[in-house]
Parts: structure tokens; C-alpha cells; sequence
């Protein structure tokens, strides 16, 4: 949602894309025409669907309308044609291009539902969580961390709201017995703040498990999250390539407090070298790669795989180190 034409222009051009689905207008913005500049410049964006909230007059009124480049424009609740025969595709196709720079990663359906299931199995989600997408839904800490898609392979509940911001977040975790949520050490800071003023503490004695990542988390922060909100902490690193990493739920409180944990599967590789390629030892700092049975091994039509080394390790982007005891952390970005 917080794609401009310069972003989405790129990702139509990249992905041949023949349909773009979003709102009319957001927060001000002018979706609409903005899809309707890009149809102009790409021969293959050719259909445009747009939300109109309750109560909203369509722009279209109603029905179908054509640009003079040939895209046509139909509100999404005029949209009623019978729905056809399901694709067949193998567990091997393609089913997500998640956008990591300017980049896409081609994510298959059967390393997303490892990653999704494997993640929801590591925090033990069941039938009676309750998952809160505070942040944007569209990312892969969201969506797959294990996120929405976890909790609803569990069979769980996911709650959406608009923004991370405690005032609306907090109530919602109250009213909807929120028990697991994703967000970033700066949402962490302000829904800690907000919960300890006075007058505006909220309910949120359902919370068992709050992960936080996107970021390093400083200790102070992280030493709140247990006794300010009763539940636990886990640290996540996570690309849309697919390298997560995070704590486990029975890891010491001092390996949480200061290490994102280890990766999820037994099959990922890590390695942290130094700027001539070599493995640095345990302890120092260095550039992080990562190869697994869930990160592809190049992105969607890249010129070049200068991401990926010869033999499949994706350079990161990530500085960090690994601990004696095995655990990863991360201290930051290269760019």
C-alpha cells in the first residue's frame, strides 16, 4: 500500500502482470490513477479492479469503463461471473513473488507451506490462537512468520487492523483475546509505552507470545516485553528469500534478550564470512549467508545472480555473528 508508480511501475514491467486489485483511494491516495498511468506505459496491465468502501459512489458507476490504452476499469462488487475450474499446478510452481529491494523472490507453494507450517508447529499455534497482522499483511513477517498463513493452517483466527499504532492496537488485542503478534522493536517501544501510562492500560492478560523483528532489538526494550506484558518474547529474522531465524519458546530468557535464535529448519545452512569469502570464527562479526530447502536459489528474472554465490549461499545483506552456543545475531544491514 505504500507502493508509488516509480515501485509499481517496476513490478508490473518485471512480472508481466495483466491485473492490478487494490482500493480506489487510501489515505488520501489515488490508487486508481495510478494503475491507470502505469496501463499507459505497460501493453500488458489490461485490468484494473478496484475496492469502493460501504457507501462509497463508484467512480465507474457500477460497470465497466475502457481507457483510450485499452484497460478496462470495474469496481470489485460488480464483479459476478461464475467462478472457473481451479488451475492445476504442482507443489513446485511458483505461487508468490514477494518483493525484497528491487527485487522479486519466487517463492513455491511447497517451500511457503513448509516455512508457514513449520514456523506455526515451533510456536505451538492450535485451533485457539488468535493472530494479530498489526503489521502490513504483505509481509513475509506477517503473512508467513508463521503469520496468517500459519495461523490459519492451524486452524486459528487471524484479526486485521489498519495500523500498528497502540491506540488502535491494544483495544483490538483486548476485544479480540489477541494471543500471538508480529511487529518491529519500534511498535514494541510505543505499545509498551502506551500500555504503562496511566489511564490507557488495556486488557491484554490473553497475549502469550509477541515476536518481534524487521530490526535489532535493543536490550531494553526486549527485558520489557515479559513483566510489562505477561508473556513471552521470541526474536525473528526473516528475508522474503526465505532465511528465518528465531528463538525457541523453552531457550533461556538470556539467549532471547540478546540472540535471534536459530534458523527454523535442520536443513538451512549459515555461514558468516569475512571480506575475503573465508568463515570468520564464532564471535566476530561478518557478512551472513544463508542456503535451505526454502530459499530459492536465484530471483525472478534477475540479469544476474550476483545475490546468490556459485554454489547457492544468498548473500544476505546481513552483518552478524553466531554465539558458542550456536545462535545467531544479528547486529545489521549492509544496504
Amino acid at each position: 500500500m505504500t507502493h508509488r508508480t516509480p515501485e509499481m511501475s517496476r513490478l508490473a514491467r518485471l512480472t508481466q502482470a495483466v491485473g492490478y486489485i487494490g482500493p480506489s483511494t487510501y489515505e488520501g491516495f489515488d490508487h486508481t490513477a495510478m494503475a491507470a498511468e502505469i496501463a499507459a506505459q505497460d501493453p500488458f496491465l489490461r485490468r484494473v479492479f478496484t475496492y469502493e468502501p460501504p457507501g462509497t459512489a463508484s467512480p465507474y458507476g457500477g460497470g465497466l469503463t475502457t481507457d483510450p490504452a485499452g484497460c478496462h476499469y470495474s469496481p470489485l462488487d460488480s464483479i459476478d461471473a461464475p467462478p472457473e475450474p481451479a488451475l492445476a499446478q504442482g507443489a513446485d510452481q511458483v505461487a508468490l513473488l514477494l518483493p525484497s529491494g528491487d527485487r522479486l523472490v519466487p517463492r513455491t507453494h511447497d517451500d511457503y507451506a513448509y516455512q508457514a507450517r513449520a514456523a506455526a508447529e515451533l510456536v505451538a499455534l492450535t485451533r485457539d490462537d488468535v493472530y494479530l497482522a498489526a503489521l502490513p499483511a504483505s509481509s513475509n513477517f506477517a503473512f508467513g512468520c508463521p503469520g496468517i498463513l500459519g495461523t490459519l493452517t492451524a486452524g486459528g483466527t487471524v484479526v486485521l487492523t489498519d495500523t500498528a499504532d497502540p491506540a488502535e492496537c491494544l483495544p483490538v488485542i483486548a476485544r479480540e483475546r489477541v494471543t500471538v503478534t508480529s511487529v518491529t522493536p519500534s511498535i514494541a517501544r510505543s505499545w509498551l509505552d502506551a500500555h504503562s501510562s496511566s489511564g490507557t492500560a488495556a486488557d491484554l492478560s490473553s497475549l502469550r507470545l509477541v515476536q518481534i523483528g524487521g530490526a535489532p532489538l535493543p536490550r531494553p526494550t526486549a527485558e520489557r516485553v515479559a513483566p510489562e506484558l505477561a508473556c513471552r518474547l521470541q526474536q525473528v529474522f526473516d528475508l522474503p528469500e526465505g532465511v528465518l531465524v528465531l528463538t525457541r519458546p523453552d531457550d533461556p530468557d538470556e539467549t532471547v534478550l540478546t540472540s535471534h535464535g536459530r534458523p527454523l529448519s535442520p536443513d538451512d545452512r549459515l555461514r558468516i564470512v569475512g571480506a575475503d569469502g573465508e568463515d570468520v570464527a564464532d564471535g566476530t562479526p561478518g557478512h551472513l549467508l544463508a542456503r535451505g530447502p526454502y530459499t530459492p536459489r536465484a530471483h525472478y528474472r534477475a540479469p544476474a545472480p550476483e545475490a546468490f554465490t556459485p554454489n547457492g549461499y544468498l548473500r544476505t545483506g546481513a552483518t552478524a555473528r553466531r554465539t558458542p552456543d550456536g545462535n545467531l545475531v544479528v547486529t545489521g544491514r549492509e544496504g
